[in-house]
């Protein structure tokens, strides 16, 4: 019974310890005072206004969703052609080369950042908008050959050959019935490399040209000058949307299990 206790307590911290930040931000965010502070001085929405009113922090947020957009899309492509090889061609080469392909997730980001940084900028000398979405494509590449591959792996492989069987060619065999068992892992891999790629600072801090900031760095340098609560609003519009995006990313993996399901029946 003290078991289950201290496993109940502990579990009850580790849900405070997740959520009560979030609750405070939320909190302080409809704050009517000029500073994060607690208890509320009263209700107001000033805060979400001048989000908007803010050039500085809707520029970078429309910088980081450009960037994180392309980045992701591209790092899909590349992570669908690259786990194909690596799957269909098993051995000790394709063992090595999975290992590079995740080796970034293992080094720090600020070394990634300055290692392209040097790479890139200073050697290849390439311009830096190019620059830094190769070194974000090089951050989300990780998620999208390790969760491709994983959902890979575990098609049953008899399903193209039958179509092979069939008379259908190789290539519409894959669009027609490959691709459409790899969707669910394909919206997950993009949703987990555009949240990375958004939420970037090392790479980005070395790799952002001048006057081009994304939104995490514009979010610290707005905090360092201003303690007020727009960065709040800012992080309780981004977590509505977030929540947004997983309902409907869930809402649509479950209408594909239904119509799988309904195909199956007849």
């Amino acid at each position: 019974m003290y078991k289950h206790r201290l496993v109940t307590i502990v579990a009850w911290l580790c849900f405070a310890f997740i959520f009560l930040p979030l609750i405070l931000i939320v909190v302080t965010s409809f704050n009517s005072a000029d500073s994060i502070s607690l208890p509320l001085e009263g209700f107001s929405l000033q805060w979400f206004v001048k989000v908007f009113r803010s050039r500085s922090l809707v520029q970078s947020l429309k910088n980081s969703l450009v960037l994180a957009l392309v980045s992701s899309t591209i790092g899909i492509v590349f992570g669908l052609l690259s786990s194909i090889a690596l799957v269909k061609r098993p051995g000790k080469i394709s063992t090595i080369l999975l290992s590079i392909f995740l080796s970034p997730s293992l080094i720090p980001g600020i070394v990634i950042g300055y290692v392209l940084f040097h790479f890139l900028v200073v050697s290849l000398q390439l311009p830096l908008n190019l620059a830094l979405i190769l070194g974000h494509l090089l951050v989300v590449m990780p998620y999208s050959v390790r969760i491709i591959c994983a959902s890979l792996k575990d098609i049953d492989e008899s399903l193209e050959e039958a179509a092979l069987t069939l008379g259908c060619p190789p290539s519409r065999a894959f669009m027609k019935v490959v691709l459409p068992n790899l969707r669910p892992a394909m919206i997950s891999a993009f949703m987990l490399s555009f949240i990375n790629s958004f939420n970037n600072i090392p790479v980005s801090m070395y790799l952002k040209g001048p006057g081009m900031n994304t939104l995490p760095y514009a979010m610290m340098n707005h905090i360092e000058y201003n303690y007020d609560p727009t960065v709040s609003a800012l992080s309780v519009m981004l977590m509505g949307l977030t929540l947004v995006l997983m309902i409907a990313m869930d809402w649509s993996m479950s209408a594909q299990r239904l119509k799988s399901k309904a195909a199956q029946g007849e």
